[in-house]
């Protein structure tokens, strides 16, 4: 029998994991997951099983990969993040395939838009509106689209891998959305 369902609120972050963002706005509606096949778990790659501040264990330990779901968005890191109350935290979210194996889950476009920039590890999704939504960790030699193509929601990008700019880090999609909130500016 499948697991049911569940998840920890907005901004309810692992404990010692830093202050998270409780806004429970809803920034991208109509929105498709990026994941192509559930189970998917949202958690934390530092704070997990195998993270380095974690509690001990490998990344591909069952725990990472059960619910509840855990918000990650915020987590504690260095990067000026003016959505989180700390002004700076994780810009994304973490999450895990259904299984610990990498370049077997595809990740999908998550809407309408064109592919407009793919760096070491990272691909950039932009809409019509200017809305980036950015897609960390793929395999890069798994990748069906190119800077410049057209894609539409739903549509394969690559597959979910470890890469990481030549150090490794655990297997999931790191997925942020970058866009203009009123009152602060583009901000991921």
């Amino acid at each position: 029998m499948a697991q049911p369902f569940t998840y920890q609120p907005p901004g309810d972050l692992v404990p010692g994991s830093g202050q998270g963002a409780t806004d429970p706005t809803v920034y991208a509606p109509g929105m498709r997951f990026p994941i192509e096949f559930a189970p998917a778990y949202v958690n934390s790659q530092v704070w997990g099983h195998g993270g380095m501040n974690g509690p001990g264990g490998g990344q591909c330990y069952t725990e990472n990969y059960s619910y509840p779901w855990w918000d990650n968005f915020c987590e504690t890191r260095s990067w000026t993040t003016p959505m989180c109350p700390t002004g700076e935290g994780h810009q994304g979210e973490d999450i895990r395939p259904s299984t610990c194996e990498k370049d077997v889950h595809w990740v999908l476009a998550t809407v309408d838009g064109t592919i407009t920039s793919i760096g070491t590890y990272t691909v950039t999704l932009t809409t019509t509106t200017g809305t980036r939504h950015r897609f960390m960790h793929m395999e890069p030699s798994s990748l069906v689209v190119s800077v410049g193509s057209t894609v539409q929601r739903g549509e394969k990008l690559g597959r979910v891998s470890n890469a990481f700019d030549g150090t490794p880090t655990t297997i999931h999609l790191h997925f942020e959305i970058h866009q203009n909130v009123s009152g602060i500016g583009d901000t991921p």
